[in-house]
């Protein structure tokens, strides 16, 4: 495997810096993300992206909610439970995290409740009514989005987190009613922090791949 491979060197911010992007540099990274394959050239992604006050009214927000535990749902539901081979690999990533993080792990959670301090959070939207078929293909415009961030030397990283309170999305940036928020995507300057050297691993070929000749 090519360790300098783009694939290779893109992994999860979980702390940014306090420091603005340039709006080109945003237009730029949506752009590349666009030429993802879509279903029929469909494109069904919508990408609506908070900075500036925006941001920050955004996770002020969020904060006061998450430190309230404050209950909502996402606008796509996940689902209420996962088969055996998924819920492993999310119990190995819990217990990979606490195994790196040590006692900074608590520092993950605050890390959430304040969306990572993220100074750029893309909302990708697909229509209500869409089938599986989109969110596939919103879910490759999501990681053209990470890969071209990294080609301009951000960081990303898609979270569950940035949708959990559709509502206070939906109070800062005027997304139309027959759209659905799928996912939220931070971009930003990766921060020396302890949170940015989680990694985690992945399965080995011999798990998920079948080759039939």
């Amino acid at each position: 495997m090519d360790q300098n491979s783009i694939l290779v060197q893109r992994h999860s911010a979980r702390a940014f810096e306090d420091k603005a992007i340039p709006v080109d540099v945003i237009k730029d990274i949506v752009r590349e993300a666009a030429l993802a394959p879509s279903w029929e050239n469909s494109q069904p992604w919508k990408a609506y992206v908070a900075t500036g006050e925006t941001v920050k009214r955004i996770r002020a927000s969020h904060f006061d909610l998450a430190s309230k535990g404050t209950k909502s749902w996402t606008e796509v539901v996940p689902p209420q439970s996962w088969s055996a081979y998924t819920q492993g690999n999310i119990d190995q990533w819990l217990v990979a995290t606490k195994q790196s993080l040590g006692d900074a792990t608590p520092e993950l959670f605050e890390a959430n409740k304040n969306l990572f301090n993220a100074p750029a959070i893309v909302y990708i939207t697909i229509p209500k009514d869409a089938s599986h078929y989109s969110a596939y293909d919103a879910g490759a415009f999501g990681y053209g989005l990470l890969l071209a961030a990294q080609e301009h030397g951000l960081r990303g990283i898609p979270a569950y987190e940035f949708i959990r309170h559709p509502a206070e999305v939906r109070a800062q940036i005027d997304i139309p009613e027959d759209e659905s928020l799928m996912m939220g995507v931070a971009l930003g300057f990766a921060k020396d922090n302890r949170l940015n050297s989680l990694r985690t691993e992945r399965n080995d070929l011999g798990t998920i791949l079948r080759i039939a000749d």
